[in-house]
């Protein structure tokens, strides 16, 4: 039971950690053509240029901690579900992915919902997205508990336990 949610943990991790890396291609992509052929010294001077330039970057800033997140989980799970770490490691690794978890959805609810407002219209998400985005974090959170669970008791967990 623990190895399948490990590895359904290690699939919705991976499409969220894919999707974040293209979008992020793409924008830097498209970034590069937009300012095809101008001289750098002619854009800076443009303060439309340079509000671009922030909202650009901010964007992609705030897609690449969520690519951070993704991939730091799935390489946690990984480590986790093929390898057989000791009683005490997999505890720490348990503890750690519920930190990932509860980090990863503070800031889905953050980027979704004031950061990237700011930059485009409100983020409307369809179903499927919406799934992925409240899955993500709830399997790191399900899988690190479960895991902290087996590997030990709560009688020397830290306070917040």
């Amino acid at each position: 039971m623990l190895l399948v949610l490990k590895l359904l943990n290690i699939g919705v991790n991976l499409i969220v950690a894919t999707f974040m890396g293209s979008c992020i291609i793409i924008g830097f992509v498209f970034f590069l053509i937009g300012f095809q052929g101008e001289r750098l010294s002619k854009l800076a001077k443009g303060k439309q240029t340079r509000i671009d330039l922030i909202k650009i970057f901010s964007t992609l800033g705030i897609l690449a901690v969520i690519l951070l997140l993704s991939f730091e989980s799935l390489r946690t799970t990984g480590h986790l579900a093929f390898a057989s770490p000791d009683p005490e490691t997999a505890r720490q690794v348990g503890v750690k992915l519920m930190l990932l978890g509860m980090a990863q959805g503070a800031w889905f609810f953050v980027s979704l919902k004031w950061l990237l407002p700011l930059v485009f219209d409100p983020v409307n998400l369809n179903k499927k997205q919406t799934c992925v985005v409240i899955t993500a974090p709830l399997l790191n959170l399900l899988a690190g508990l479960f895991t902290f669970l087996r590997a030990g008791t709560f009688k020397d967990a830290p306070f917040w336990f």
